[in-house]
């Protein structure tokens, strides 16, 4: 049977399984159910409990499995002495690992699949068992995906793509602020403002093109149209990306690809000579080896499932079709191994131009309507505080601001301001949807709120209490009625005290002297505003971070943001592409810093450090700890050097060095730059500047930024003669001859440089390669 894929706006995805049991009867839909296995680690924990070990027990047992995603407990007992040695010497241990392996792959527990769902014509009962989970009302088979294909139903993936209700959110902002009906369907798929996004490489937020490889691959192919896209999105996979460099090269000298035989010219020219569709070794069948569309259909389903014994099957008839439609043997033999090739990693061109039509209406947005693109964006991933805080960043970059929220001014979810983005009410940490959809409800009808005293008169009956008060006020919602913080918070029980008292009376049918004076203009119905000033910036801040998870009125970085920038390397959306190994750089101000003791009775500590685009988690071990713990404190602006760590194929970050972010330039710069104006490019300036460089000879690299008659700039990597020792003395000499702040260090990573690169010890497991045992 057919798998068949449909993605579906997230917010419908249920409406549409409805309809289909509307449609079809709910005897003859159900969805399909997935099992959780016992894994190695997990049956080791389970039995260790069973029998009674003490938690550091199991925990001592089950760490000596090595990270290694899926691995069998047979395998790691061969891979790990110390695991073999307890096993073989410790009964108890012997006696757990024994049941352990009775018990790896075993069911677990079960849930509903993400997106599986079955219809037949005619009852399910007939063909295969069915169940509904005690306190559920969903009904799944009793089944897995593969054995309800076996079985011959049809099985649908029905997803929710999530990308799918952004851009439906931003076609309806556009609608509302610009009063364009934009038909996401009928783009001009032309349009060159969207490709001259792709290719400037600022893709964060565009369908499958956000990640680090994407934004750089989409440059080297210089992006022009949707099939280069849908290639793209074809290619950047584990088999194919050592396609990649040839596909680059092939675009650029399409004149130079040689098609053997020239049939495949009509064939694989869209694709620059490189098959890289399923469809595309379809029609090499048809048109080289005389298959059938059915046959040729056999070949691609023998690629998709992987089926190798079903491809071979087909090798002798396409090599006789190729001999008699006039190709000698050897091409054909030639042809054939190109194929099987292939079959590795070949990918389904309708799918990847369907994805490429989303990644170009994406893209389109972001180009042409930013400010509706990102709110649509920030308000789809609002649930996720760390792609939040990106996405913010990202808005910073793209010169959008983000307004903090504002009971004036705020939806519930994030909404557009003329060319700023307002954070939404829902954003708000300790407000649930009610109060939230009642505040600005309650405003849209009847008018601005004035001050605190009328904003709980008039909400005190919905479900609006103190606590939601102080979380509206924490994160700076009340400003705009010309009250700070400090004030809100002094007189806030008492404006709460006020409104219920007024309430109990409106419910009782008295009037009060506040109805009685709300006749007359000239009396003051609530108390004065009194006389405090605001909270101090440090304090305003953290209770910001606190109630929306980043910073938003100004980040305490941004003092400091140049340095920053220069002696950061790490994009937290990419920190997933990293290598295990790979040194980064991070500037950060340390949030949280919590210590704790290994086995051996040293001192280690957790950090999460936030940087401008948001926090992440930093490991500092014993070694560095001891000579680090007066830096890791909470509130201190820290540069870190840390390398990549993956465990459970989960990145983390180890800290190799920390220090005070003024001390950065001293312990991490390993290149000198030089701004020359088009002034100081004169021959003399140069040799002045060359001797200088000269007498402080050393290890770094420098760089000179030549500006140019239109504004730009060129760089220019000085030779290796020119390579210096830093110091401030230096800088402080070669800005005498190219003027006041032309020279600035940074740590000259992603550049050119004249010492050879580290090589990393791949090949060496990483439990082998840890210094420190306690790692």
């Amino acid at each position: 049977m057919p798998d068949i894929d449909i993605d579906f706006c997230i917010t419908r995805r249920e409406e549409m399984i409805a309809y289909s049991r509307r449609q079809y009867g709910t005897d003859c839909v159900c969805q399909i159910v997935t099992f959780g296995r016992m894994l190695a680690r997990n049956a080791v924990h389970s039995v260790a409990r069973t029998m009674g070990m003490s938690p550091a027990e199991s925990k001592r047992i089950a760490g000596m499995i090595p990270s290694e995603p899926n691995i069998k407990l047979q395998t790691a007992l061969e891979k790990e002495p110390d695991l073999k040695r307890a096993v073989a010497e410790e009964p108890e241990v012997a006696r757990l690992w024994e049941m352990a392996l009775r018990l790896e792959g075993t069911i677990s527990s079960f849930s509903t699949h993400a997106a599986g769902v079955v219809i037949c014509d005619h009852p399910l009962t007939d063909h295969i068992g069915l169940f509904k989970a005690a306190g559920s009302d969903t009904v799944v088979t009793q089944v897995e995906m593969k054995g309800v294909g076996d079985i011959g139903l049809l099985k649908m993936d029905i997803l929710g793509l999530r990308t799918l209700t952004m851009i439906d959110m931003a076609v309806k902002l556009v609608k509302k602020n610009h009063k364009i009906d934009l038909d996401i369907s009928r783009l001009d798929i032309s349009d060159e403002k969207t490709y001259a996004l792709l290719r400037s490489g600022a893709t964060l937020g565009i369908f499958q093109l956000e990640s680090a490889g994407m934004r750089d691959l989409a440059k080297r192919i210089g992006l022009e149209s949707l099939e280069e896209i849908s290639a793209l999105l074809a290619l950047y996979r584990p088999g194919p990306m050592k396609l990649i460099d040839s596909y680059v090269e092939n675009k650029r000298a399409a004149d130079k690809i040689v098609y053997d035989p020239p049939v495949l010219k009509e064939l694989l020219q869209e694709t620059y000579g490189i098959p890289i569709y399923q469809e595309q070794v379809m029609q090499m069948t048809q048109s080289c080896g005389g298959f059938s569309l059915g046959k040729a259909d056999l070949v691609r389903r023998a690629m998709s499932k992987k089926d190798v014994n079903l491809l071979n099957e087909q090798e002798a008839e396409f090599i006789a079709g190729c001999e008699k439609n006039g190709y000698n043997k050897s091409l054909a033999r030639d042809l054939w191994s190109r194929i099987e090739t292939f079959s590795g990693y070949g990918f389904n061109k309708s799918h990847s131009v369907a994805y490429a039509l989303v990644a170009f209406q994406t893209a389109y947005l972001k180009a042409h309507y930013p400010v509706e693109f990102m709110c649509a964006l920030l308000t789809t991933e609002s649930g996720d505080p760390k792609k939040t805080a990106i996405y913010v960043a990202e808005c910073h970059t793209m010169g959008i601001a983000v307004l903090p929220p504002d009971i004036n001014k705020s939806d519930v979810s994030f909404s557009a301001e003329g060319k700023a983005i307002r954070f939404g009410l829902g954003a708000i940490k300790n407000l649930g949807e009610a109060p939230c959809t009642a505040i600005a409800r309650n405003r849209d009808e009847n008018g601005p709120y004035k001050d605190i005293y009328d904003f709980c008169d008039r909400l005190i009956d919905a479900s609006v209490n103190a606590r939601v008060i102080d979380s509206l006020n924490k994160a700076g919602a009340f400003l705009d009625t010309g009250w700070n913080r400090h004030q809100i918070a002094a007189v806030m029980e008492q404006a709460l005290q006020i409104a219920q008292s007024r309430l109990r009376e409106r419910e009782s049918g008295q009037t009060s002297l506040f109805d009685l004076a709300e006749e007359d203009s000239g009396f003051t119905v609530y108390p004065e505003q009194p006389d405090l000033e605001e909270w101090r910036m440090e304090e305003v801040l953290t209770y910001e971070k606190e109630m929306l998870g980043l910073y938003v009125s100004m980040h305490p970085l941004h003092n400091q943001e140049g340095l920053v920038r220069r002696f950061s390397t790490l994009d937290l959306n990419d920190l997933a592409e990293k290598k295990d190994g790979e040194e980064v750089f991070l500037c950060g101000i340390i949030t949280e810093a919590k210590k704790i003791y290994t086995k051996k009775g040293d001192a280690m500590a957790f950090l999460v450090v936030e940087s401008l685009q948001g926090p992440c988690e930093v490991t500092v071990f014993s070694r560095t700890y001891e000579e680090k713990k007066d830096l890791l404190v909470e509130d201190t602006i820290v540069a870190c050097h840390l390398k990549v760590n993956f465990r459970d194929d989960k990145p983390t970050l180890i800290a190799e060095n920390i220090v005070l972010l003024e001390e950065a330039e001293k312990h991490f710069a390993t290149a000198l730059h030089v701004r020359l104006s088009r002034a100081k490019q004169e021959v003399s300036t140069l040799h002045k500047v060359a001797r200088i460089l000269g007498r402080n000879s050393g290890a770094s690299d420098v760089y000179l930024h030549c500006e140019l008659a239109d504004g730009g700039e060129i760089i220019v990597h000085a030779t290796d003669a020119c390579r210096v020792t830093l110091s401030p003395e230096l800088e402080m000499e070669v800005e005498e001859e190219t003027g006041l702040n032309t020279v600035f260090t940074s740590l000259g990573m992603g550049l050119p440089s004249h010492t050879l690169p580290r090589v990393i010890e791949a090949d060496v497991p990483r439990w082998r390669r840890r210094k420190d045992p306690n790692e």
